[in-house]
């Protein structure tokens, strides 16, 4: 197995349990095997981590636990990373009644960047 095929199976075993299917618990996983993969943007995930690590007070929980931040990162890196992008793509079509495109990724990054979401 790789970390493809892992993270696929994960997907796919939350979207079969009986509880109801959340996006952000996906986009929440996606985050964790994208950061995995060592994908950063403007130091987010992992150097923002370790500073805080090193700098307790630098950035508070809140920070790294923002949804808004999390759906940015995911979006950025499925513009980055097939991987991650087939990872989105099958939470996306799994919650939404439209199919992921590049053009919808473009969207939903330029949504947030609106709404003031920067890392």
């Amino acid at each position: 197995m790789n970390l493809h095929d892992d993270t696929m199976i994960i997907l796919q075993n939350m979207a079969e349990s009986p509880d109801e299917i959340l996006f952000d618990d996906m986009i929440g996983f996606i985050q964790y095997q994208a950061n995995q993969k060592g994908i950063e943007f403007d130091g987010f995930f992992r150097t923002k981590w370790e500073i805080e690590a090193d700098h307790p007070m630098t950035f508070d929980n809140e920070y790294f636990e923002d949804e808004n931040r999390s759906e940015l990162y995911v979006y950025l890196a499925a513009e980055k990373d097939k991987e991650v992008f087939s990872w989105l793509e099958y939470a996306w079509n799994l919650t939404h009644d439209e199919i992921l495109t590049e053009n919808i990724i473009h969207r939903e990054i330029y949504l947030l960047k609106e709404k003031g979401v920067t890392f």
